[in-house]
């Protein structure tokens, strides 16, 4: 049941009274209520002092949220008794002028009881402070708004900054709607829908104040992931809409996409890296080829030193996972010889790289489907194939006769078409582009376990990985999503499917490009 209205004459009388005495015991004491009565009253008179008439009773109005005039926004958090990052604060405000973009600045409460203060053995932690750096006031934003159609802005919640996962339980909160939510760490999370409705995801932003934790396991883990960011936000003039999440490094500077800006500068951003969706070539979706291949795109504007592709060959005409009814389906369409997919995922590969920067293929669970149809399926009963799984069988003993470790499959099976611009990342092997390990596709986790971005950011090592085709930040290990088309056979029910890229910069920092309508930022 909803709580009753407090009168904003009452929530006046805590809000001074807390300013007064600075410690809620005595204030409470002194108002002649119990502490957790006071406890709550001020939370509400927190929310008063923040222009929240339509959340004075503590219960929000569906009805009554807002909807947002503008086309960019800059959405990020502060936390209570804490001072802004400087460095990072002046740059956005930098970049936010540059772009034309208005700051929008949650704040959350980290309460820290006298006890706790002292366990912590530091100066630094605020004691059940309720100030906010004065530099965020005019920006503060603690309502929640609707910033455009499929987009709202959470500035209402309230998210522990020791919460290991931010977005846990949040994936229905906003139904349909895509939603940011005020948080310390940088998370995204890809939320399942119906095929025909709309791709949603949930987002937090990191925060502008600096890092203030008690010294226990809840608060140092939550320091080990504290993050200077913001979330941006694009709204073009189709009404489509683009969430880039902006994370600073430690003098301040971010980038996005091809700006960075440092020291109160704008610069252009030098990409390291491109982690590209799934390619499954055959089913590539042809916008999301040409948005982000084609002359002009994506890539050719990025310019990235280094590209890497995982599950390059989808394996379709003769995937272990095709019932009679697919085989039969691809017999029809003549889309049933394995050399002919090989030669299209050939040709899919000299269109995607450039010879300006180096290509990598790593290795991942549909590439080696093709040596699994090599140990089960039997030539005499596949004609169409007999020649070509003939050839690659004796390929492939000749190798293990000479007792070379390094040979690849889909390596040998492409260079029968040409010379291609690129190279093949074997497993276990590492590469480090600006501290991020690019070679993991993502499909292996820990000790044999599937590979999931969860168990893959428990390894020590940040990471950029694929597989799951649904886009993905926790921790120190981004996901990418897919470049194929959102809907194939295998398909069914909600997905949580989507057009997504990573790119790093050469300071090690990354950031979601999503494919949206034939567009990879917001059109101006």
């Amino acid at each position: 049941m909803p709580s009753k209205p407090v009168p904003v004459e009452q929530l006046k009388k805590v809000w001074q009274a807390n300013l007064t005495s600075k410690n809620p015991t005595q204030a409470a004491r002194n108002l002649g209520m119990p502490r957790a009565t006071f406890t709550h009253q001020l939370e509400l008179a927190e929310k008063w002092a923040g222009q929240n008439p339509s959340e004075i009773n503590g219960v929000l109005d569906p009805t009554q949220i807002p909807t947002a005039t503008g086309n960019r926004f800059i959405l990020t958090s502060a936390q209570s008794g804490t001072q802004i990052f400087k460095p990072f604060w002046e740059n956005l405000l930098v970049f936010a002028d540059h772009i034309g973009a208005e700051i929008h600045v949650s704040r959350f409460r980290y309460n820290v009881s006298a006890q706790q203060a002292k366990q912590s053995k530091t100066d630094d932690v605020a004691t059940n402070a309720q100030w906010y750096a004065k530099e965020v006031l005019p920006y503060l934003s603690d309502d929640r708004l609707r910033l455009c159609d499929g987009l709202v802005w959470a500035g209402d919640m309230n998210i522990m900054p020791t919460a290991t996962d931010p977005l846990s339980g949040m994936d229905s909160f906003t139904g349909l709607d895509s939603c940011i939510f005020p948080h310390a760490k940088i998370a995204l999370k890809s939320i399942a829908t119906a095929l025909d409705d709309p791709r949603k995801k949930n987002y937090t932003t990191g925060t502008v104040t600096l890092s203030n934790y008690i010294k226990r396991k809840a608060g140092q883990k939550a320091e080990f992931h504290h993050a200077y960011g913001a979330a941006l936000v694009e709204i073009d003039e189709d009404g489509d809409f683009f969430v880039r999440q902006l994370n600073a490094g430690e003098d301040g500077s971010f980038f996005d996409l091809d700006v960075r800006v440092t020291n109160g500068a704008i610069e252009r951003s030098e990409i390291a890296a491109l982690s590209a969706g799934d390619i499954h070539a055959r089913n590539i979706d042809p916008i999301v080829k040409e948005v982000t291949w084609g002359d002009g795109g994506l890539v050719d504007t990025l310019r990235p030193a280094n590209q890497f592709f995982g599950d390059v060959l989808d394996f379709e005409s003769r995937s272990h996972h095709n019932t009679l009814f697919d085989s039969y389906d691809l017999h029809c369409r003549g889309k049933d010889c394995v050399d002919s997919e090989i030669s299209e995922t050939f040709e899919c590969l000299k269109y995607l790289s450039r010879p300006w920067s180096t290509s990598y293929i790593k290795k991942g669970n549909h590439d080696e489907h093709l040596e699994r149809w090599l140990r089960e399926a039997n030539f005499k009963t596949d004609l169409v194939n007999a020649p070509f799984y003939l050839e690659a069988m004796a390929a492939k003993l000749r190798s293990i006769k000479e007792q070379n470790k390094d040979f690849d499959m889909l390596e040998w099976a492409l260079a029968r078409h040409g010379d291609l611009n690129v190279e093949f990342v074997p497993r276990n092997k590492t590469i480090s582009i600006a501290g991020i390990d690019m070679a993991q596709h993502g499909d292996l986790g820990p000790n044999g376990s599937r590979g999931t971005v969860r168990n893959i950011s428990k390894t020590g090592r940040k990471a950029n990985i694929e597989h799951s085709h649904s886009a993905q930040i926790f921790d120190g290990a981004y996901q990418a999503g897919t470049s194929t088309k959102l809907e194939m056979s295998y398909v069914r029910g909600p997905s949580s499917w989507s057009h997504v890229h990573i790119i790093t910069d050469t300071h090690g920092k990354r950031q979601m490009v999503e494919i949206k309508n034939g567009k990879w930022r917001a059109r101006s």
